[in-house]
């Protein structure tokens, strides 16, 4: 008999992102890199996804949408479970996951100011305007 002696985690972060833009154009801009990541990323061989430089084929996905900021080891994030949505000028990410920086570095380089919390000890309501 063998005993799995390891660290695990739980993955239940219920984490809140929450990206504020001084255009509605650049929200509408981002929300629409979001859903194109999620569902190009996600439509992907693991092959492509779990590497440490990008393929030829990722790169001209990337390019073509000029996203830059982005490093392979984070195209996994894209497989996440997640919700998003858009009202105006914000747009609102929730996930259970620990690890977004892909979904912050394209909030962050459309213009987002962006604010990070867990659902389980704020509402978005405790949370200054």
């Amino acid at each position: 008999m063998k005993i799995w002696k390891s660290y695990g985690s739980e993955h239940s972060m219920n984490l809140v992102m929450i990206g504020s833009f001084k255009k509605e154009d650049d929200a509408e801009k981002v929300e629409e890199e979001l859903r194109f990541l999620f569902e190009e990323i996600r439509s992907l061989d693991d092959s492509e996804v779990f590497r440490d430089r990008f393929s030829d084929d990722v790169k001209k996905l990337l390019y073509s949408k000029e996203i830059y900021c982005l490093m392979p080891q984070e195209l996994e994030q894209f497989q996440y479970d997640h919700s998003f949505e858009r009202d105006g000028k914000k747009i609102r990410y929730w996930t259970d996951e620990w690890d977004v920086s892909a979904a912050l570095k394209i909030m962050l380089t459309g213009g987002a100011k962006v604010e990070i919390f867990s659902g389980d000890n704020y509402r978005e309501s405790d949370v200054k305007e």
